[in-house]
């Protein structure tokens, strides 16, 4: 919940923690992403999804989450795509996403994705460049509430 909170703290969007802000507990959390790993039981349209915590060795402590969707709905597919992340503010810059990102996209195959679509808002530069260091090419930019959302593809 420390996580969580930093996030609330900075004003930030906590992207690929299955609603993690919206918690009420860490329990309530863990069995929305629990229920959601499934189709038969994910929340009502809702792709399934698989959730990973990147955790610190030396402390323990979660740096970043992130989040592997399949069989998206059509919003899912035009804008917000098959990976979803997020590192902490405090532990930004040293590398975590990117690496997380790389490991997901081993995840994102085992379950038998060939391709993954991501998304970012055009700003986020940082964000792009961790993509972008894994093989994502842009496909194009749309328009999504309020800003421009661009959408990347990396072939597994």
């Amino acid at each position: 919940m420390d996580f969580r909170e930093e996030f609330l703290r900075n004003h930030e969007t906590a992207y690929g923690t299955e609603q993690l802000t919206d918690a009420v507990s860490f329990e309530e959390w863990l069995k929305n992403v629990q229920r959601n790993e499934k189709k038969e039981t994910a929340e009502n349209g809702r792709p399934p999804s698989y959730e990973f915590m990147a955790i610190r060795k030396s402390d323990r402590r979660i740096v970043g989450m992130i989040n592997v969707r399949y069989d998206l709905t059509e919003e899912m597919y035009r804008y917000l795509g098959h990976i979803g992340y997020c590192v902490r503010k405090s532990e930004r810059q040293k590398g975590y996403a990117a690496e997380m990102l790389r490991l997901a996209l081993k995840e994102a195959k085992k379950i038998g994705l060939d391709r993954v679509l991501l998304t970012v808002d055009s700003d986020k530069t940082a964000s792009i460049a961790t993509m972008k260091k894994n093989g994502a090419v842009l496909e194009n930019e749309v328009p999504y509430l309020g800003k421009i959302t661009q959408r990347y593809w990396i072939e597994l």
